[in-house]
């Protein structure tokens, strides 16, 4: 019974460090308008996952408590989580809009991956999912919105996880090439038919693979994702072989420094 509260204890410990770490990022939106609603919902969203996981880890170490009210309460607590994040899910989905406004500054990107593979690494414990990072030497920093950039890092790591079996890997990869940073997410999940990779990035568009942990999917957020890397001045794109998986990869322009200025002699 003590080694179960010594991990109960360490469970909500790491969720507490996680919910530090999410508000203190929800305090740097500077504004309420339709953007920052989008991106203080998937603020809000991590947080409910640290939630879960944490529930979660809880029920399975009171497996055999009998105290049924206290299983229940958790439970309750559970089911309520599982509600809040399906309502953060279509409030993200439909808070972008062609009003959104960037805040553009100089961003280690391969820095904002490792960051969002370390989250959702803790996230699919569950599910046994191993997600492993290869950065290239070279890679330059990007010139983006820091907050949009890890909006669609999360939404592709998510999905990674969501429609990934359990005990399967996800790769992620940071390359320079020509002027511009590329970032690819290979997931070892079902894969997508042609007619599927016809109707992505399509607002409101469930594809034919299924969560396969009991996730909720809206439908929305690879469009709220093209949407977000267009207006970084950026792309967004999926390859994929049915039965093979998926490869999502998006680009963002490289910081190019500008020219210093010289003074003319004499």
């Amino acid at each position: 019974m003590a080694e179960a509260k010594e991990l109960i204890a360490s469970a909500i410990a790491r969720a507490q460090a996680n919910l530090h770490e999410a508000v203190s990022a929800l305090e740097k939106i500077p504004t309420i308008d339709a953007t920052s609603v989008a991106f203080a919902a998937h603020a809000l969203n991590n947080c409910l996952t640290v939630i879960e996981g944490t529930v979660e880890s809880i029920l399975v170490h009171l497996a055999n408590n009998s105290d049924a009210e206290l299983l229940l309460g958790i439970e309750a607590v559970q089911h309520a989580t599982q509600l809040m994040g399906r309502t953060l899910s279509q409030l993200m989905s439909a808070s972008v809009t062609s009003e959104t406004k960037m805040c553009f500054e100089v961003v280690d990107l391969s820095l904002l991956v490792q960051r969002a593979c370390n989250y959702y690494q803790r996230a699919s414990q569950r599910k046994t999912i191993r997600i492993m990072v290869e950065v290239a030497n070279d890679v330059p920093p990007v010139r983006t919105d820091r907050v949009a950039a890890a909006a669609v890092l999360d939404n592709l790591l998510s999905n990674a996880v969501k429609f990934s079996e359990p005990g399967k890997q996800i790769l992620v990869q940071v390359r320079h090439d020509k002027g511009r940073v590329v970032c690819s997410l290979r997931d070892e999940g079902p894969g997508l038919s042609q007619e599927d990779q016809a109707r992505l990035f399509q607002r409101g568009v469930r594809l034919t693979p299924k969560p396969t942990g009991g996730e909720f999917s809206t439908g929305f957020g690879l469009a709220v994702a093209k949407e977000l890397v267009e207006k970084l001045g950026g792309e967004i794109w999926c390859e994929s072989v049915l039965g093979q998986g998926c490869c999502f990869s998006f680009l963002l322009p490289a910081y190019q420094k500008p020219p210093s200025t010289v003074e003319p002699v004499g």
